[in-house]
């Protein structure tokens, strides 16, 4: 990245920013449903979504005649960025007392400040795509008791494909991505282990892996949520809890979960999707670290503004159709 005028006066340090944008976070996966795309301002229309691209229109003309027109199959949705950020502070004898260990405060913050945000963006992420009132009654089922996963009577296989089948009907294509919380893949993981994994040469029977899994179900890719948050009161959870969310994602963003922020921020927001995350350019970005003589302490500060949008929504209701949603899918 290069620094504008105003972010050196700002005390952008392109060191530390680089390292930021250069982390690696396999352990979480939402990026995978809301890819990251970078944005110059802090509000306006981000592009969303609806079935303009599917309407029948005749192509046929006579000579000298107007072309039939055709729309793009998407239009602007108000947005506003959240500002958000985070600081780090390293106390003058607690690292005076880590000296030996050869401990590069600079490379620390980074990941510290990463790992944290990376764990805020998978609880909004989450949140986002497992919330109900959020798609239309067509692109959501709540199971109960009987028809769990975990229920001997139920077919996750059928409730599967009816979602893909919900999905594909309205937008044209199937979900490409399945994410769900580790509490169903642990139950798919039962019913389909011994079924389809053939013994290793050792005789051992192969654990169920998600590429298994993809391979299975029909995805290509299909990530596991295993993040957990631990509220104010110390009681912890699953971010994605009991839920299965399965979505078309903009193809380029399929292995997002594997590299680092920044190749997300070239994405192209133009292609349709579950969903996008408007980062504001050059985000996130880390400035020169600063001495807080009062307290003792070298202080790490970071910017990491963005805001979570369902852009693959239905116009009129604004509710999602390229993503299906079920809701407690095992007990």
């Amino acid at each position: 990245m290069t620094l504008s005028l105003q972010q050196s006066r700002l005390g952008v340090n392109l060191i530390l920013t680089n390292l930021a944008q250069g982390v690696i976070q396999p352990e979480f996966v939402m990026r995978l449903l809301y890819p990251l795309a970078e944005t110059a301002d802090y509000g306006g229309q981000a592009i969303v979504f609806d079935d303009s691209d599917y309407e029948e229109v005749q192509d046929d003309r006579a000579d000298d005649t107007p072309y039939p027109e055709i729309q793009d199959g998407f239009y602007g949705q108000p947005y506003k960025l959240n500002t958000k950020g985070l600081m780090y502070r390293v106390g003058d004898k607690k690292a005076d007392q880590m000296s030996r260990l050869n401990i590069n405060w600079g490379v620390r913050a980074s990941n510290r400040l990463m790992k944290r945000a990376g764990l805020n963006h998978e609880i909004q992420a989450a949140t986002a795509s497992t919330t109900v009132a959020n798609y239309a009654t067509t692109n959501r089922i709540t199971l109960t008791a009987g028809g769990q996963f975990n229920d001997a009577a139920a077919d996750p296989d059928l409730i599967i494909r009816t979602g893909k089948s919900a999905v594909s009907s309205q937008i044209g294509v199937d979900p490409n991505v399945c994410l769900m919380g580790q509490d169903v893949f642990d139950t798919l993981a039962v019913r389909y282990s011994r079924a389809f994994t053939a013994p290793s040469p050792s005789g051992m029977m192969n654990l169920l892996t998600e590429e298994m899994l993809a391979n299975i179900l029909g995805f290509d890719r299909v990530r596991v949520c295993r993040a957990i948050r631990k509220n104010g009161a110390g009681v912890k959870s699953r971010v994605m809890g009991k839920d299965l969310v399965m979505g078309y994602t903009n193809p380029a963003a399929l292995n997002s979960d594997r590299i680092s922020y920044v190749p997300n921020g070239a994405i192209d927001a133009e292609t349709p999707s579950f969903g996008y995350t408007y980062v504001y350019e050059n985000n996130p970005l880390m400035y020169n670290p600063y001495r807080d003589d009062d307290r003792g302490a070298t202080v790490y500060k970071m910017d990491f503004d963005r805001q979570v949008i369902n852009t693959g929504v239905d116009r009129t209701s604004g509710l999602i159709t390229h993503g299906y949603l079920i809701k407690n899918a095992v007990a």
